[in-house]
């Protein structure tokens, strides 16, 4: 019985490795922080699982940041998207505090349809920035993953 080798006679990686699909640091935060957000939600609500109906007003932008966290993956892109991740869960973490704790109030929940419109401005800020790296990336001789020679190697002259 004859065993087929895995790498390809050129060396190079086929297909289904080149496009498979990466987890990268800014997704899994995205993640972390919808899903957080949504069992906030939920757990102020009666019964819970009427707080689902703020989740996509809430989290909408982020659907946005989880798409370009799959696309961009150079390191500075997913730099940028996961402090974009961070920076809405601190804005959200506000209004939550404001809408529940700080200020209650029977409509509070109301802030929850615009919170996502409201952050879009600064959040394209952060996705602008994280395609011009990319773009960047990719633009001055990049390999797989949009990372360029010097940020595989931190000893290079650049970084000294």
């Amino acid at each position: 019985m004859q065993m087929e080798n895995p790498n390809t006679p050129s060396g190079t990686k086929s297909n289904a490795e080149k496009h498979r699909f990466k987890l990268g640091i800014a997704f899994i935060t995205t993640a972390l922080v919808v899903t957080i957000g949504t069992l906030l939600l939920c757990s102020q609500s009666n019964p819970p699982y009427a707080g689902l109906f703020f989740v996509p007003f809430a989290f909408g932008p982020l659907a946005v940041t989880a798409v370009l966290s799959c696309v961009l993956l150079s390191t500075r892109a997913q730099t940028m998207l996961t402090i974009s991740s961070v920076v809405y869960a601190l804005w959200f973490g506000y209004i939550y505090a404001q809408a529940f704790y700080i200020n209650p109030d029977p409509q509070s929940p109301i802030a929850f349809l615009f919170i996502g419109i409201y952050a879009v401005p600064v959040l394209a800020i952060f996705w602008i920035a994280a395609g011009l790296t990319q773009w960047r990336a990719t633009k001055h001789g990049s390999s797989e993953g949009g990372r360029t020679q010097n940020e595989d190697h931190p000893s290079s002259p650049r970084d000294r």
